[in-house]
C-alpha cells in the first residue's frame, strides 16, 4: 500500500499538533497546581495571620508504637481527637515524620496546651492494656507564628514506657 506524500505530511502534522496540544495541556495543569498552592497560602495568611498562628505538631520516636488515639486541646476549646488506622499509625513512625495536629488563631500571651495519647506496640498481645500518657503545659505565644512539637519517645535508649515531651520551635532570626 502506498500513501501519497500529502497524506504522510498531513499525518505527521496531526502528530505534531497532538504532541503540542499535550504539552500545552500539561503546562496548563502545572500552572493550575501552582495557582492553587499560592491561593491556599494566601487564604491561610488571610484567615490566620502570622501574629495569631499557632501550630501544634506530633512526632513518634518509639519504634513499634502504634497509636490508636491522640487528643489535643488549647485553653478551654473543644479537644481535637485523631483516631489512627494501621496505615496512619505506621506512617508517623517514619524517621523525621511529624503530623500537624492543630493550626489555630491564638492571641499572643500564655495559653494552656494539653495532649494525651493511647496506643500499643505492634507485637503486643490483644489483651494487653494500652500504653497511655498525657502532658499539660502553658506556652507563651509570641507575636509571630508559634510552632510547638510534642514527641512520644521512650524514657531511655534501653526501653521504658513511652512518654510525651514538648519542644517549642524558635523562629529564624
Amino acid at each position: 500500500m502506498m500513501f501519497s506524500l500529502p497524506v504522510l505530511a498531513a499525518t505527521q502534522d496531526l502528530d505534531d499538533r497532538a504532541v503540542q496540544l499535550d504539552q500545552n495541556v500539561q503546562a496548563l495543569k502545572d500552572e493550575v497546581l501552582e495557582f492553587n498552592k499560592e491561593a491556599s497560602k494566601a487564604e491561610v495568611d488571610a484567615v490566620l495571620p502570622d501574629y495569631l498562628r499557632l501550630n501544634v505538631y506530633l512526632s513518634v520516636e518509639a519504634p513499634g508504637l502504634l497509636l490508636d488515639k491522640v487528643t489535643v486541646s488549647l485553653d478551654d476549646q473543644t479537644p481535637e481527637t485523631y483516631h489512627y488506622d494501621a496505615f496512619d499509625s505506621r506512617a508517623i513512625l517514619t524517621k523525621g515524620s511529624t503530623q500537624r495536629l492543630l493550626r489555630v488563631a491564638a492571641q499572643p500571651g500564655p495559653h494552656k496546651l494539653h495532649i494525651s495519647f493511647s496506643g500499643k506496640y505492634a507485637d503486643a498481645k490483644p489483651d494487653s492494656p494500652p500504653i497511655t500518657d498525657q502532658y499539660s503545659t502553658t506556652i507563651d505565644k509570641s507575636a509571630q507564628t508559634t510552632d510547638v512539637e510534642f514527641m512520644i519517645a521512650r524514657q531511655s535508649r534501653f526501653g521504658g514506657k513511652p512518654r510525651l515531651s514538648m519542644k517549642q520551635w524558635r523562629p529564624a532570626q
